[in-house]
């Protein structure tokens, strides 16, 4: 955890540096269209490979999983395509609704965008399973370099918005490069399985059934905030907002990526009988390291980001503040978020991720008036929320503790997790099994 930690967070202070370098250089509006752009590529992202990505670290298998990253890279190359020549129409509608008639053609830049995030995720996934997770901390710090020189430049040279969007879109070529130079052989040494890949679409077909719809309700939740804003208030409002987000995401990346990335494939070989005392180590470990970072963000932004960041982005300086409570809840809840995908209670998950992302777009629908006022109201339901979400987990882990396995089952758990004192009782299932299981 602390290798992925460490090169996520100096990655993530390169681009908070690039990025307030960009305040002083880049309009508010013309970075709301960068964010409009981005947005409506993030909503297929997540669901650009149907989450077979996901699937790479479950097979015990190692050329079964090199075939999945096969059969994950072919799905997301033709998801770009399709999101390509589908904003080829869209794109002017929603360039119009922005009021930036400039940016129709730019739109199609949503194609290239969401294949290399999307491979840069499928990358990651087989790095997680090789568990190379010094490559994943040095990738990230190699892609926010790229993305930042990028930044600076496209700035210095005021291309606005559009080479905002070149210079992310360089930084994750860039980081697709340094994963072939740096995975090219681990990748190679191994033997691909000759599964047909429509054997391998039907065996992993819950991975797209069942997480596939958490992630675009997800999806559908933090580009529709982003999108609802530019269209309810401005695009330039749209410009300082996002500019509040993404600078408020920098603190809890730092730790939460690392912790997410790990936790997740900590939780596939939990046992059941540990699952809720690791859940609730996980919340309580996250509470008490955010406590000090977030505290410090709600004191010290206001006398500090206005004059980082320049008089033109001062608003974003108050949306900021207003995100903390929200932002400290969802630090916490962020890494135990895969659990509900190991104990197959995707549907609990599902149910409660609509609920997540209805509230606020209901709320922005109704009120958009005052920027700020709204975040702050909004920011203390979110956080709300959140704090029900922790409970449905440790619910659901204690149910996973104590589900009685099926009769019959074939025993896949840990050795370690049997005892003297579990000896003559009923075998229970573990979450390795539980995630194995998503196969069969």
């Amino acid at each position: 955890m602390m290798k992925v930690m460490t090169g996520t967070g100096v990655a993530q202070l390169i681009a908070m540096v690039a990025t307030l370098y960009v305040t002083h250089r880049v309009a508010p509006a013309e970075w709301g269209i960068y964010a409009a752009i981005m947005a409506v590529a993030q909503f297929v992202i997540p669901v650009a490979a149907l989450r077979y990505d996901m699937a790479i670290v479950l097979p015990r298998d190692d050329g079964e999983a090199k075939r999945i990253f096969r059969l994950a890279t072919l799905i997301n190359a033709v998801m770009s395509v399709l999101a390509m020549i589908v904003m080829i129409p869209v794109g002017g509608l929603l360039a119009n609704a922005l009021g930036a008639p400039q940016a129709r053609w730019w739109m199609l830049a949503v194609g290239p965008i969401i294949f290399t995030f999307a491979e840069l995720a499928i990358v990651n996934y087989w790095a997680n399973r090789r568990k190379r997770f010094g490559v994943i901390g040095t990738n990230a710090v190699w892609n926010q370099s790229v993305t930042a020189g990028g930044r600076i430049v496209a700035a210095f040279a005021g291309l606005g918005g559009f080479g905002q969007l070149a210079a992310t879109l360089l930084g994750e070529v860039a980081a697709l490069g340094n994963f072939r130079h740096r995975l090219g052989k681990d990748l190679k040494s191994i033997p691909e399985s000759q599964v047909p890949l429509r054997t391998l679409l039907r065996r992993y077909l819950k991975m797209p059934l069942l997480t596939a719809p958490n992630a675009i309700v997800d999806a559908l939740r933090l580009q529709g905030i982003n999108l609802s804003i530019g269209l309810y208030f401005s695009r330039a409002t749209l410009g300082t907002f996002n500019m509040a987000w993404s600078l408020m995401q920098v603190p809890a990346s730092v730790i939460n990526s690392a912790m997410s990335q790990v936790f997740f494939q900590r939780l596939s070989v939990t046992d059941a009988g540990r699952m809720f005392k690791s859940v609730r180590s996980s919340v309580v470990r996250s509470a008490i390291i955010g406590i000090v970072p977030f505290a410090a963000l709600y004191f010290l932004i206001p006398p500090v980001l206005p004059w980082l960041m320049g008089d033109a982005y001062a608003m974003s300086a108050r949306i900021a503040v207003a995100l903390v409570p929200w932002l400290y809840v969802n630090f916490i809840t962020s890494p135990i978020s895969n659990m509900f995908i190991v104990t197959r209670n995707n549907g609990v998950a599902l149910a409660f991720a609509s609920v997540y992302a209805a509230v606020p777009l209901a709320y922005l629908a109704m009120t958009h008036h005052d920027i700020v006022k709204t975040m702050y109201v909004m920011s203390l339901i979110m956080a709300g929320l959140l704090v029900c979400y922790i409970g449905l987990a440790l619910v659901v882990a204690r149910r996973f503790d104590t589900r009685p396995r099926p009769a019959g089952a074939d025993g896949t758990g840990d050795a370690e997790g049997t005892t003297e004192e579990s000896a003559g009782e009923p075998s229970w299932e573990s979450a390795g099994e539980s995630a194995r299981n998503l196969r069969d």
